[in-house]
């Protein structure tokens, strides 16, 4: 594993545990560049370019007023994005449809080999004033320092994926690529890692480098962080609100009926824990409980082989080596009931919260893996000679863990295995997953914030390039997922990622994705503009475009 590689892991891990990003995957697994780039990425052939940005939407215009509290519990993490609405970056990805637009770009083309971009800056720009009053102009050379000073201390987009950066004039920036990326939108696009920051001057009450997006932090209360809308922001006459307050911790109280009380616009919760949800009618403020599909994914994953990567023996269950076995798994599991338990939805290989890339529930609930058949599967076990076949269902020893653990080890029987559920504590199982030495795991995969995970966790080489959990290698899916990984335009990505799934389903996998579960959140009726689902191009884009209505 490449230095490089190992100090990606340190600012993008990926975790099975519930509620933290702990480093689970600290040694071997990696958001984002997950393998060498040269070993995963290829040319895409050609010297001429392309436009890579779309027409922004329209932005609302109106006065601008108003202030917006957002609140959390505890256990729904941070997913405001502070930092989203403080810093700007050269583009914005959204989502849902996989559009790039322009933030500090106006312009961005890409040669059709993948290996330069070209960036046009918008005609003045400056950052946040710094303590004396004064915004300094924000120019190439700025983008390019910014940049380079990320590339020495790590970050894995600059340190390894962009060989150098130019600043020819004052307003457009040259990226040098080692190789096409398929992420580079994906890492430009998000603050920790794209965010273009001063080069000295920071903020009196954060410390943190000055940014130039549409709210500038100004105060550290008790109750929270408080920011004012920047004056200088460089979409005009944005953003429509005056004030935003994210409260530390959340309210004292339930967090959605603190919406409908008038206390907070935004509160961001788990399910089940809100007197809205539950249907108790509240006193003042008409409010909508909003849900979205999270970045995590529940599974169930086989180990083939003993070995892996050339590592120490692990426990393995050989029989699963049998495509017809491993497809009686997935016809023994009835999904749906799964997803139920926390109301959650299909999953693919690639978690459904990434829309471009993922397969449609609507496609998975037909596909035949996707099948709830105990009898067909009981056949396939017969004509495979491995009747009664006997492993250990393991996994951390959690409330929703147990619960799906008891449902699949029903399912499992009914269609002719003998599992034996086996719950660790969560540190101890976490160091036998990452061994590999399990025979049938049960995982979370916590947020997943880049779609190309969901595939590297099936290469042969598993996402350190050396080192499948599963065992398993199919250089038919390997070739069609390098694919997806060479191709820039995240729409033409989505595609070739979805081909990849459609080419593993047809090999049988060793790792089946159960679900995604939701995240929740309520928001006050008079907040406009607000998109949950959204996720960082919330409040790195949108935010300036939030707006509050008077009360009625």
């Amino acid at each position: 594993m490449t230095p490089a590689l190992q100090n990606e892991t340190q600012t993008r891990t990926m975790t099975i545990t519930a509620h933290s990003r702990r480093a689970l995957l600290r040694a071997s697994l990696r958001l984002g560049g997950g393998m060498a780039v040269g070993a995963l990425l290829a040319a895409c052939g050609g010297d001429g370019s392309r436009s890579m940005l779309s027409p922004p939407p329209s932005a609302p215009s109106g006065r601008r007023q108003g202030s917006v509290r957002i609140g959390m519990t505890a256990a729904s993490g941070d997913p405001v994005g502070l930092s989203d609405a403080v810093y700007s970056r050269l583009v914005a990805l959204d989502p849902r449809t996989g559009k790039v637009h322009g933030d500090l770009a106006r312009g961005f083309e890409v040669t059709n080999d993948g290996l330069t971009a070209t960036v046009r800056l918008r005609d003045g720009l400056r950052f946040h004033a710094d303590k004396d009053g004064l915004a300094s102009a924000l120019t190439a050379e700025g983008v390019r320092r910014d940049f380079a000073v990320r590339g020495q201390t790590g970050d894995y987009l600059f340190a390894s994926v962009v060989d150098r950066v130019e600043a020819p004039d004052q307003q457009t920036v040259v990226l040098r690529m080692r190789a096409p990326f398929s992420l580079l939108f994906d890492y430009l696009a998000d603050v920790q890692t794209g965010g273009v920051r001063a080069a000295t001057a920071t903020y009196a009450v954060t410390g943190a480098l000055l940014g130039s997006g549409p709210f500038v932090p100004v105060a550290r209360e008790e109750a929270g962080t408080a920011l004012v809308a920047n004056p200088l922001y460089h979409r005009s006459e944005l953003p429509l609100l005056e004030r935003v307050q994210v409260l530390a911790g959340g309210p004292s109280r339930d967090p959605a009926a603190a919406v409908t009380r008038g206390e907070l616009e935004v509160a961001l919760h788990t399910a089940g824990s809100t007197e809205q949800e539950s249907g108790t009618p509240q006193a003042d403020i008409a409010a909508t409980a909003l849900r979205r599909t999270s970045r995590r994914m529940r599974g169930l994953g086989f180990s083939l082989a003993p070995q892996k990567g050339g590592g120490s023996q692990a426990r393995a269950v050989p029989a699963m080596r049998d495509a017809r076995v491993r497809q009686a798994v997935s016809l023994a599991l009835d999904r749906k009931a799964l997803a139920a338990l926390e109301g959650g939805v299909l999953s693919g290989p690639v978690s459904p919260a990434h829309r471009t890339d993922a397969i449609p529930e609507s496609e998975l609930a037909k596909h035949p893996l996707y099948q709830h058949n105990p009898g067909e599967a009981k056949q396939l076990l017969e004509a495979a000679g491995q009747r009664e076949l006997s492993f250990a269902l393991e996994g951390a020893n959690r409330p929703v863990t147990r619960a799906m653990a008891q449902l699949i080890e029903r399912q499992l029987r009914e269609a002719g295995f003998v599992p034996r559920v086996r719950l660790l504590p969560a540190a101890d199982w976490e160091v036998l997953f990452l061994a590999g030495d399990f025979e049938g795991a049960l995982v979370e995969f916590d947020e997943m914030r880049t779609p190309d995970i969901g595939l590297r966790l099936h290469l042969s080489g598993g996402l350190p390039g050396n080192f499948s959990l599963w065992g398993f290698s199919s250089p038919k899916y390997d070739a069609e997922a390098r694919k997806a990984f060479a191709e820039i335009d995240p729409v033409r990505r989505g595609e070739r990622a979805r081909a990849a799934q459609r080419v593993l389903f047809d090999e049988v996998p060793a790792m089946f994705p159960l679900s995604a579960p939701p995240d929740y959140a309520t928001v006050a009726s008079t907040l406009r503009g607000y998109a949950f689902d959204a996720f960082e191009f919330n409040a790195a884009w949108l935010a300036s475009e939030w707006r509050v209505e008077p009360k009625r």
